[in-house]
């Protein structure tokens, strides 16, 4: 028996002893952790969990000719919280309250889902728990006030992590020509690709530490600052682009085309003002899919005729008032018939004519004629224009033009006549235009530009203003034949269906056959080009129209695309061109009837006194002659706002207690009923301005 116990006290005090050998070997591991080994493991512990993260600079923005918006960042934030840092009996009392306050600002969710989710994250010990996503900057600051929250990120745990969103406030306007860009793909368009390095900034860095649900800031202090990024400041204008779009989307729904595009260029300076381009989608609606100004090619048709007519006048071989004979519209080139669309009609005209009604014969001849033994001598002339090469614009998609030449594979004798009229040959848009632009400035034709100026916190860094490059492309009497041509075309031409009586143009309509496969296909699809100018003896814009595949039973330029550039030039014309005043005559405005108050202000501006004077409160005045008289107004009896403008009339009547229906714009022509009748109160008067 005491052997046994013996033997049982030796198994306990081993027992104890190994026990309390095993805590000392543990205490003592713990002891070399902590104290003799600490800063190597909590460097490694660093260095797993603390990194360094990139911070985004704010990225800069891209403005209009006048300093409107086109693309900017906004502020989007994501809070967190963190649950540790607040005070337990300060939580207990406002937890309830931020509740409420989350709730109202974001009542989606109820005040009980916000005090369940914040007591969880607080019960959970979390320290980077998420509240909300996409949160904008007023919402932030408003957040940054309630309850808890405001004790801000020491006290109140409050994290709000700034992002950005690019937004275009102008929203479809030139769309794809400013762009996109998307840093961690290395993908984009538009401008916002071109001018990232300026735009995008210098990223900054600072520490990090990776816990459950993200990575915590470890301070507020970042190691390297970001540079915020520059601005860009280009050419568009924004009244002209919508002018453009407009303008373009309404002729592509009337049409039924595929796409289309409209570019609009300074002619003395090469700045584009507006570039709109827009493709059907497959729900029949128009939007900026693709930049086709830019980065289609095509066969261009008879407005390539306008840089024929030029070679034609460099070289001497024709004046615009010399006869050609057309051979009633129809010539064959080596048994291929070369036909113009009114065939028959005439033998001679004028080669201004000729240009005006588009004759293809006419063109052929006059190139063939000239240039078949020396075609390399018109090639020089189209190279001379650059329409061998890209333009060079800022932006990224500058499609490589085709043109064609004597030491190509592809030159046969067809090639000839029929490059002339604008085959056999593939540019974009704003290469058409670009060469067209610079043969109507005198001969001086000018780089293509989209950006004036790129700034950095006010500062002009980037000057393009300064760098403007130009050539001779031809002479100033070329140019001025060139008008002289391109204004005839509206006179008795083409175009002359879209006359305008608000400004003079002038231009070249083009209507090519689209090649499918390298055939030209019997369903017979086109594309329809005019570029022109305005106005037409002193330009100060050229414009680029093309419709492609129209298909609603019209596709002759003059009646598809003319009109659109028509509708731009007219529009642009009345908003922006200075025009002159003649100054040697005494002009008076053409009102007859109003208020007095308002005669009173334009004839003290206008120096134009009254011949007597007049007590009533609307009268009728002829400025020329300075006489007046008034228009006496009885209680319900219809008065005559014959001559009223459509606000003064509205306001007359409305006082009378009539209610009016108006339509026109302009002045009262017509009213119903006739003045001096008898009307009663809220009655419905009508009213028609002309």
């Amino acid at each position: 028996m005491t052997n046994i116990k013996k033997g049982i006290m030796w198994r306990v005090v081993f027992g104890m002893s190994a026990v309390v050998l095993f805590a000392i070997v543990v205490s003592f591991k713990m002891f070399t952790i902590q104290i003799v080994e600490g800063e190597k493991w909590l460097a490694m512990s660093d260095s797993t969990t603390i990194r360094r993260q990139n911070i985004t600079p704010a990225r800069g923005n891209i403005y209009s000719d006048d300093g409107s918006l086109l693309s900017t960042s906004m502020p989007i934030y994501e809070i967190r919280w963190d649950a540790t840092v607040v005070n337990k009996d300060t939580f207990r009392v406002y937890v309830s309250d931020l509740a409420i306050e989350l709730s109202r600002l974001f009542p989606e969710h109820t005040a009980s889902y916000y005090s369940s989710l914040l007591k969880t994250a607080r019960r959970d010990k979390n320290r980077y728990k998420l509240i909300r996503r996409k949160v904008d900057y007023h919402q932030q600051k408003a957040m940054a006030e309630m309850s808890i929250f405001k004790k801000g990120r020491y006290k109140g745990g409050f994290l709000p992590q700034l992002n950005t969103k690019r937004v275009k406030p102008a929203g479809e306007l030139a769309h794809r020509t400013i762009g996109w860009y998307h840093n961690e793909q290395n993908q984009g368009v538009g401008l916002e690709r071109s001018y990232d390095q300026d735009l995008g900034g210098v990223k900054g860095e600072r520490l990090v530490q990776r816990i459950s649900g993200g990575n915590r800031p470890l301070n507020d202090e970042n190691l390297i600052e970001p540079q915020n990024g520059r601005d860009v400041h280009t050419t568009i204008n924004i009244d002209f682009q919508e002018i453009a779009q407009r303008s373009l989307e309404k002729a592509l729904i009337k049409h039924n085309a595929h796409h289309g595009s409209v570019v609009v260029m300074e002619v003395a300076t090469g700045k584009i003002k507006a570039i709109a381009n827009l493709k059907r989608t497959e729900s029949g609606v128009y939007r900026e899919l693709y930049n086709y100004a830019i980065g289609e090619s095509y066969e261009p048709g008879s407005v390539w005729k306008v840089y024929s007519a030029m070679a034609a006048f460099e070289d001497g071989l024709i004046n615009p008032e010399d006869s050609m004979d057309i051979m009633n519209g129809e010539r064959d080139y080596f048994g291929k018939p070369m036909r113009d669309s009114d065939r028959g009609r005439f033998k001679k005209m004028s080669f201004k004519q000729a240009f005006a009604r588009s004759s293809n014969v006419a063109f052929s001849s006059i190139i063939f004629d000239n240039y078949a033994q020396n075609p390399s001598k018109y090639i020089s002339h189209l190279r001379k224009l650059d329409l061998d090469k890209t333009t060079g614009i800022e932006i990224l998609g500058d499609a490589e033009p085709f043109l064609n030449h004597p030491e190509s594979s592809t030159w046969s004798q067809l090639t000839l006549p029929w490059l002339a009229i604008g085959y056999e040959n593939q540019h974009t848009a704003l290469q058409l235009l670009t060469a067209y632009n610079g043969i109507i400035n005198n001969g001086d034709m000018i780089k293509p530009r989209l950006v004036n100026e790129v700034t950095d916190a006010g500062l002009v860094v980037k000057d393009n203003n300064e760098r403007v490059e130009s050539k001779k492309v031809c002479s100033k009497e070329t140019s001025a034949k060139i008008k002289e041509l391109t204004a005839e075309v509206f006179l008795s031409g083409s175009a002359s269906g879209v006359r305008s009586n608000v400004v003079s143009m002038g231009g070249k309509t083009g209507t090519a056959q689209i090649a499918t496969k390298g055939q030209y296909q019997k369903s017979r699809i086109y594309n329809a080009s005019f570029v022109g100018h305005f106005p037409a003896d002193e330009p100060v814009y050229s414009v680029f129209v093309m419709v492609n595949q129209p298909s609603n039973g019209q596709f002759y330029a003059s009646s598809v695309a003319a009109p659109v550039f028509a509708e731009v030039a007219e529009k642009i014309f009345t908003i922006s061109v200075k025009q002159k005043v003649d100054d040697t005559s005494t002009r008076f405005p053409n009102y007859t009837s109003g208020y007095y108050s308002d005669f009173k202000v334009l004839n003290s501006a206008l120096n134009v006194e009254l011949t007597q004077e007049v007590n009533n409160e609307v009268i009728a005045m002829n400025a020329k002659t300075g006489k007046a008289k008034g228009l006496n107004i009885e209680d319900n009896k219809m008065p005559n706002v014959r001559g009223l403008g459509a606000k003064d009339a509205i306001y007359l009547l409305e006082r009378y207690g009539l209610q009016a229906k108006m339509t026109g714009n302009g002045r009262v022509v017509e009213q119903s009923p006739a003045a001096g009748s008898r009307v009663t109160k809220n009655q419905h008067v009508y009213i028609r301005l002309n």
